[in-house]
């Protein structure tokens, strides 16, 4: 009994921790065909906050920085419009961590 229950408490408390907002899939997870970059579908489906609003299906740092411009990309991929790649997605990842627990995701 005492087992079951410990298994219980465990997966509840995993599931309760996997369903905060701060929670993003991977780069590999979010990379769904896996060419090494997140195109627009990718990354609005790993990141909804973003809000993109855009036709095309190459996103880019710029694309990004527009409408978040809170996140600190380099100069270097925001002036040659660099494609979203690992990198990229990390400081997405960690800026709208910070966004969410300083409560100014709605902003976006």
């Amino acid at each position: 009994m005492k087992k079951s229950l410990l298994i219980a408490s465990t997966l509840l408390l995993t599931a309760s921790g996997f369903a905060t907002a701060d929670h993003r899939p991977s780069f590999s997870e979010a990379d769904t065909n896996n060419d090494g970059t997140l195109n627009t579908e990718e990354l609005t489906t790993a990141v909804p906050q973003l809000e993109l609003e855009t036709t095309v299906s190459t996103i880019t740092a710029a694309d990004v920085k527009r409408v978040a411009p809170e996140i600190e990309f380099s100069d270097e991929d925001v002036v040659n419009a660099e494609p979203i790649g690992e990198e990229q997605y990390a400081l997405i990842v960690e800026a709208m961590a910070h966004m969410e627990s300083a409560g100014s995701v709605s902003s976006l």
